[in-house]
């Protein structure tokens, strides 16, 4: 069961920010890159996106993925977990 009682933990009233991006690079070799609310790769996710270019994986892919990671990634930041 959900404790609703603690100060901000109230998921009716959770919203999620939108912290964080994926930018484009212009690098054929690092087509998207997933930066965290303070700018910085989301190490991670580069090392899967390495592996999915290895796959010849199209960059379009790459960019479907990082967008559904950027939004999961949204979670943990809002509550600051590194």
């Amino acid at each position: 069961m959900l404790d609703h009682s603690g100060p901000g933990r109230d998921p009716r009233s959770f919203t999620l920010p939108e912290s964080g991006q994926l930018p484009a690079t212009g690098d054929v070799w690092e087509p998207y890159r997933l930066l965290d609310r303070h700018g910085l790769r989301v190490e991670p996710v580069a090392v899967y996106f390495k592996d999915l270019l290895a796959a010849d994986t199209p960059a379009t892919t790459l960019r479907s993925y990082g967008n559904d990671l950027l939004r999961w990634w949204r979670f943990p930041w809002a509550l600051d977990i590194e």
